[in-house]
């Protein structure tokens, strides 16, 4: 896996083989991608921005494969469960800290990574570039701007140079302007390349939406469990007839599949599912504690050790913390993942609530992770923040049993929808099923 991971990381890949430009699908065979992208994508495969004091070279493709990988396509994902980075004397590890996102749609995000850390894909750009993710330590940062810096103005190499390419895109001579200046321009580009990765929509579950004539998304004002309900009336208005139409892809198992997905009534088969994920992106973009990190501790400490785990309220708290912010492990009881609990604006957040004290809104926000899309998801397992669980009958083995201990007030700081998952095993089959309906065919482009 190291070998395969370096030789990843040192071949010069030939392109993502598809792009979106201005709507269109865009082929390796019809490469008219506009300058800034074509420069964003070149930035976003180099690995001369990464450390040279590690023993991985990396580049921001290293984490976020197409189809690069003999294993198969990914949704710019990898197939770790948690990303790969460079072994350094100070921090031997060589698992990240989560499972990699996909970037299919990042460009519709406010908040990226899974703990909320950056609030625009172009601080994205800058904290990868000089972070953990490509070798770098916390205190190294102007380390490593400085190298990238070096690296944008290098005139060394086969082809048009990062000099040449920034005067063509920009109408700027790198070596004219200043540092911070240099990897602004740098972020945007990678930014503008991101913002080109897009689901297409198109998968079995759209098509049958499409050819049914039904509501395919909330209307202004709409919360998530009232689409549902209109979408499934709009079914049963249908059967009544008889005129539902089937597709390749999408038939009966599929549709129970959706109904249990829709249902939000806290009854049997109760999926609650499209509360945060509601279409046509199947997130809500926002953040939830469903006991993952939870669960992720209590198997290392034991059952229920989480509820007593230390953790500073508003006052005292200094975020993003080291120690909340780590992977837990035996040898450290201290160290676990609270997610966006390290970053949350305490003022400005739209998940406060009126009349709620800094001290209250904190707790709430213990162990929340922002809501993955379910789009694609043949395409990015293994699956959660933690890439704990490998298939998508394992994750609703999970969530039936988190929904079971948040009833029985077993999670610390529960989020107020994880309760009304009331789905047994035989809702297994249908609703993974129907999740799967979500997937495009990613061979053909996005």
């Amino acid at each position: 896996m190291l070998k395969r991971f370096i030789l990843a990381a040192c071949i010069g890949f030939s392109g993502l083989g598809f792009l979106y430009v201005d709507d269109r699908p865009v082929t390796a065979a019809v490469r008219e991608i506009s300058p800034v992208v074509r420069l964003g994508e070149r930035l976003f495969r180099d690995t001369r921005f990464s450390t040279t004091k590690g023993d991985l070279p990396a580049s921001c493709s290293n984490c976020h494969l197409f189809n690069e990988d003999p294993q198969g396509l990914r949704s710019f994902t990898d197939f770790f469960n948690k990303s790969w980075v460079s072994s350094r004397s100070q921090d031997p590890r060589r698992l990240g800290l989560r499972n990699s996102p996909t970037l299919l749609d990042v460009a519709i995000m406010p908040q990226l990574h899974h703990d909320g850390e950056f609030s625009s894909i172009e601080d994205l750009v800058r904290g990868t570039i000089s972070g953990r993710t490509m070798g770098w330590l916390p205190g190294e940062e102007d380390e490593a701007f400085e190298q990238a810096s070096r690296v944008l103005l290098d005139e060394k190499g086969q082809g048009i140079s990062y000099r040449e390419q920034f005067k063509l895109v920009f109408n700027v001579d790198l070596a004219k302007i200043d540092r911070k200046e240099r990897i602004d321009l740098m972020a945007r580009a990678v930014a503008e390349f991101l913002r080109t990765l897009r689901s297409r929509r198109d998968s079995p579950y759209d098509q049958f939406i499409s050819l049914n004539g039904l509501p395919s998304e909330p209307s202004a004002g709409e919360s998530p469990a009232e689409f549902g309900r209109r979408q499934l009336t709009g079914i049963a208005a249908l059967e009544s007839k008889g005129t539902v139409r089937w597709i390749q892809g999408f038939g009966k198992t599929e549709l129970d599949g959706l109904r249990i997905f829709n249902a939000s009534d806290q009854t049997a088969s109760s999926g609650n599912c499209v509360t945060c994920h509601a279409p046509p992106y199947f997130t809500d973009l926002t953040f939830h504690n469903l006991g993952v990190a939870q669960r992720e501790y209590d198997d290392i400490h034991g059952e229920g050790e989480f509820v007593y785990l230390e953790i500073p309220d508003a006052g005292e708290a200094i975020r993003p913390s080291m120690r909340l912010r780590e992977t837990p492990s035996r040898h450290k009881p201290q160290d676990a993942d609270l997610g966006y609990w390290n970053f949350v604006d305490l003022k400005t957040s739209p998940l406060r609530r009126r009349e709620e004290s800094d001290e209250r809104f904190l707790r709430r926000m213990i162990g929340t992770f922002k809501t993955p899309s379910l789009r694609n998801l043949n395409y990015s397992y293994p699956y959660l923040h933690n890439g704990s669980l490998n298939t998508i009958e394992q994750v609703l083995d999970e969530l039936m049993l988190l929904g079971e201990m948040a009833r029985r007030g077993k999670i610390r700081q529960a989020d107020d929808a994880l309760p009304g998952i009331r789905i047994s095993k035989t809702d297994i089959t249908p609703l993974a099923a129907f999740l799967k309906s979500l997937n495009e065919d990613l061979s053909r482009g996005f």
